[in-house]
């Protein structure tokens, strides 16, 4: 009886030990791998707005400065020192120096030529100095020349005179008289001759002297020359130290290298009249915009616009639109546009100046302000759903969604306004909380999700 009562007790404890094990790892194994789990599906969902309203649209465009300064070397030379791309500097700052070996080198032979070229003229004047010194001389002598033979004619004529008076006494004979007047012509030939001899001597030495005239205007056209290379050449070593011009933020030029297209560094050859860099003006900006042709209409010369930079995202800058161009002109698909869209280009004035943190080519996110309404009810573009031509949203019904026919009105590039149909402060589904998705998000992401489109705020008004 003993033993039946302790086989019965072992009995039991089994039992009970397969029941309670049962309990602890057979229940939990069973829910886990037969019992279909239940999914909670998390609609994000946000509240009903209502404020200022904003009517506008978004483009990216590019910043550029309204006055930029190109900087190009005068010579040819080698860059030793150039300031790094970036530097923000004043008028005056020195930019670029170049390699002024070769420009010595050509001063030093400029000096020489110019100092040769004033020795000889200095040796062609003194020439010319001898030359009239000699002419001189030989001017005084013709004049003497001529001055005897004036005097022999007067002598003789005097004689002639005497032998007549004397023939016409019959103190002489008549061929006394015939002598003297043969006397009288050849005194009147060797006149006439010392006269025209003067005349030759005269022409002759005035030409020597035009020629030598010539020859010093030769010679100081030479040394001209001369000086005018020797001070091009001085010029070009003062042109080597590359200056600014105006104030501005360098920005190195591009050029092709062997097969690769870089920017200047040291090292570098620098040419005549080719630009080393640019100083585009930081005080003044402009936003280039692509602006499509369905939103053109939609602008105007003055029209307000909101700015956001990708560098500085913590900050609003503000721009008036300054230009539309009259053409449209084709995208082009290799620079990343949309094949066949057609552009107009704007440009916008940006209202501030931040020199320390603006730079040219920087890209903006530019938002054009079309409309401002004071008072809107608005909600995010993703809360409205379109069924059967007609428009709805999904307003919250105690731990359900119910479907609500609304009227909308203008909207921007995230939120709509609603004419009719929901009011302030009524938390609405952002999404078709009927259709399943196929990718569910966890509860911290959905979180995460519906915090930020709460935190979504209609388009400020500028000025607002």
């Amino acid at each position: 009886m003993k033993k039946q009562i302790q086989l019965w007790g072992t009995r039991t404890l089994s039992v009970a030990l397969v029941v309670i094990a049962a309990q602890l790892w057979g229940t939990p194994l069973y829910k886990q791998y037969f019992i279909p789990k239940k999914v909670a599906v998390f609609v994000p969902s946000t509240k009903v707005l209502e404020g200022a309203f904003a009517v506008s649209f978004h483009e990216m465009g590019n910043l550029e400065a309204v006055d930029t300064t190109q900087v190009v070397s005068q010579v040819t030379g080698r860059i030793i020192k150039l300031v790094p791309e970036g530097t923000v500097v004043k008028a005056g700052d020195v930019l670029v120096e170049l390699d002024t070996t070769d420009i010595q080198r050509e001063i030093r032979k400029a000096e020489l030529a110019y100092q040769n070229a004033l020795a000889e003229v200095a040796r062609t004047k003194s020439e010319m100095d001898i030359l009239k010194a000699t002419n001189e001389t030989d001017r005084k002598k013709a004049q003497a020349q001529y001055d005897f033979d004036k005097n022999e004619l007067d002598r003789s004529k005097q004689e002639l005179a005497r032998q007549k008076r004397l023939a016409d006494e019959k103190l002489v004979p008549g061929s006394a008289v015939d002598k003297a007047e043969f006397d009288v012509r050849s005194k009147e030939l060797a006149l006439t001759k010392s006269d025209m001899d003067n005349e030759l001597k005269a022409t002759e030495l005035k030409e020597k002297e035009g020629q030598q005239q010539a020859s010093i205007r030769k010679v100081e056209f030479a040394a001209n020359i001369a000086l005018s290379e020797l001070d091009e050449a001085k010029s070009n070593a003062n042109k080597s130290i590359i200056k600014a011009p105006a104030a501005g933020m360098v920005v190195l030029s591009s050029f092709w290298s062997g097969d690769s297209h870089r920017k200047f560094k040291e090292g570098d050859q620098a040419s005549p009249k080719g630009a080393i860099c640019n100083l585009p003006n930081l005080s003044s900006m402009n936003v280039t915009v692509k602006v499509g042709e369905a939103d053109v209409p939609k602008l105007r010369i003055g029209l307000q616009t909101v700015i956001h930079l990708e560098a500085i995202p913590n900050k609003t800058f503000h721009g008036t639109l300054q230009e539309i161009s009259s053409l449209a002109m084709e995208s082009n698909p290799w620079e990343g546009d949309t094949p066949g869209r057609k552009n107009f280009d704007v440009v916008i004035a940006l209202k501030e100046a931040d020199p320390k943190t603006i730079r040219p080519g920087m890209t903006a996110d530019v938002e054009f302000i079309c409309d401002s309404i004071a008072k809107a009810v608005y909600v995010p573009l993703e809360a409205v759903i379109e069924q059967n031509n007609k428009t709805w949203v999904f307003v919250k019904k105690g731990k359900s969604f119910e479907r609500k026919a609304v009227e909308l009105g203008k909207s921007n590039d995230n939120f709509v306004i609603v004419k009719k149909g929901l009011s302030k402060g009524e938390e609405i589904a952002l999404r078709d909380p009927t259709k399943p998705t196929d990718d569910q998000d966890t509860a911290n992401s959905a979180e995460k999700t519906a915090e930020k489109t709460e935190k979504k705020k209609a388009i400020p008004i500028p000025g607002e």
